[in-house]
């Protein structure tokens, strides 16, 4: 196979990856949204928050991937996905708070962990072979997409502990806390993109 057709494969394979990665975060975002009607836990709504606007995200990427690679170093990341991380750690803030103010305990959640547990287990996986591909394609736009997308798999890590610590320990707080751990991370990666999508337009004026 000639370089120009590996490359071509390449691309193909990271566009589908990112297509996938976006699907299993809607799937996170479902799971989320209906163990939080369920058991009213924080942690879990902070991080179907997170799932979506990642979801968004990896969506982006793969259309920008097959319709112009060329030029995917300035328009991978976008401001609706910057000002929906934003949007997500106000409102899991607001959601730890109310559950800290309203004396509210999330119920436990057996489900809950295993979402957590499949995530860490998944994401990271992603997040690799994207890397993989990107470093193939001696491309460094991809390679901060691919650790962007493995990042997402410390909020795995939160909702698994902050759920474990109230189902297994009974620390009833639990929820509340994780969500609270997860906001500066929302906040960080909404606000990273907000000032890299300003910053480009200045340049391209």
């Amino acid at each position: 196979m000639s370089k120009p057709e590996e490359r071509a494969q390449w691309i193909g394979q990271i566009a589908l990856l990112a297509l996938l990665t976006s699907g299993f975060h809607m799937l996170q975002f479902a799971a989320s949204a209906a163990l939080w009607i369920r058991t009213g836990s924080p942690v879990i709504a902070a991080f179907g928050l997170d799932a979506i606007v990642s979801a968004i995200a990896a969506f982006l990427l793969s259309i920008r991937i097959r319709r112009s690679y060329e030029t995917l170093a300035t328009e991978w990341k976008s401001r609706v996905v910057g000002y929906g991380y934003v949007i997500g750690a106000v409102l899991s803030l607001i959601l730890a708070i109310s559950s800290f103010i309203g004396k509210h305990h999330a119920q436990r959640s057996l489900l809950g962990i295993l979402l957590a547990a499949v995530s860490m287990l998944v994401i990271p996986i992603a997040g690799s072979y994207m890397k993989v591909l990107a470093v193939e394609l001696r491309n460094q736009t991809l390679k901060d997409a691919a650790v962007f997308t493995f990042g997402n798999s410390y909020l795995s890590m939160v909702l698994l502990i902050s759920l474990l610590l109230n189902a297994g320990m009974d620390f009833v707080w639990g929820d509340a806390l994780g969500a609270l751990v997860m906001v500066p991370f929302l906040a960080q990666k909404g606000i990273q993109i907000l000032i890299e999508e300003g910053s480009s337009e200045y340049v391209e004026d």
